[in-house]
């Protein structure tokens, strides 16, 4: 069984237009509203691949009723705990054809309370003994410590529950202490967890070999537009990437590329092609507008394009 945790879920409105000019009136082409949330985005884009998953975490007013609904629709098992006050929140992303970039504006969620927590782990408890893998991804809502995701990877660990953590911040730095099975820092992430961002091959290959160092088996480093860094304990370090043809937006390709790896690990696929399909998954969710995920055969078509490179051998 897979379980997501999504502390800080979201309705995400996404609006493409050709240019943002700051100061003045913009006509938008197109808009698109979905219920989402990193680790409901996992589990959206795992329903997409074939995979069933219980959804977890946060919600609170009107609209966690539309990001519940969203996921009841889509055939996922929800298990949220809900605030009695407040309301989840609402993200804007921009997206501007003319420069293939994403603006998001990203509201700070409900405020959690010590009691909203206390149900929130009493419901966790119910639920995530029984998972294979619990991927626990995104912000934390205000009220929660950053301490979060440290205790519950290790209540986690305890029971044989793998972890994937994709967090930021604080969270993330707590976070890998407790030694997750899996996390996917971009290059920012990378920043705060080193120290330094690695520049070309070699520093890239050094930065992956560190962050394995804190204990996680695998390590996946996202690159954006530049595809991804993969490590796992006993293989080759691989560098992929694919073109989108076309970019349609950037929504949610991180969490898709999560769900990529968590399929092909339940696929026992090998490892280079566990590669290759993670990142054709990313990749054929940058060609869908708004938070969207791709079938299958959109999948398929997008591996054709995905270039792998060994890093071993960088000198």
């Amino acid at each position: 069984m897979i379980v997501t945790l999504t502390m800080n879920p979201s309705v995400d409105r996404t609006v493409a237009l050709d240019e943002l000019t700051l100061g003045a009136t913009n006509r938008v082409r197109e808009a698109r509203v979905n219920g989402s949330g990193k680790g409901i985005n996992v589990s959206l884009a795992l329903k997409k691949l074939g995979i069933s998953s219980t959804a977890a975490g946060i919600l609170a007013g009107r609209e966690g009723q539309f990001v519940e609904d969203t996921v009841r629709s889509a055939g996922i098992t929800p298990y949220f705990t809900w605030l009695k006050q407040g309301a989840t929140r609402v993200n804007t992303k921009v997206f501007e054809s003319k420069h293939n970039r994403t603006t998001e504006i990203n509201e700070p969620g409900p405020q959690v309370g010590a009691e909203d927590e206390a149900a929130l782990w009493r419901d966790l408890k119910a639920v995530v003994p029984g998972a294979d893998y619990l991927i626990c991804a995104g912000s934390l809502p205000p009220g929660v410590e950053p301490g979060f995701y440290r205790r519950l990877t290790s209540w986690c660990r305890e029971r044989g529950v793998k972890v994937c953590l994709d967090a930021s911040g604080k969270a993330l730095m707590e976070g890998v202490r407790a030694q997750p099975f899996m996390i996917k820092p971009n290059e920012d992430e990378v920043e705060q967890l080193l120290g330094w961002r690695p520049a070309g091959k070699e520093q890239m290959l050094t930065a992956v070999q560190r962050l394995a160092g804190l204990g996680p088996e695998i390590v996946i480093v996202s690159l954006g537009g530049e595809g991804a860094v993969f490590y796992r304990r006993g293989e080759d370090v691989l560098w992929a990437r694919a073109q989108a043809e076309p970019l349609a937006s950037t929504a949610g390709c991180g969490d898709a590329l999560v769900a990529g790896v968590i399929s092909s690990l339940l696929a026992g696929r090998t490892w280079e092609e566990l590669v290759c399909w993670s990142v054709a998954v990313a990749t054929a969710t940058a060609e869908i507008f708004g938070t969207e995920f791709p079938t299958v055969h959109h999948v398929q078509r997008a591996l054709e394009r995905v270039i792998i490179e060994k890093l071993n051998s960088v000198r």
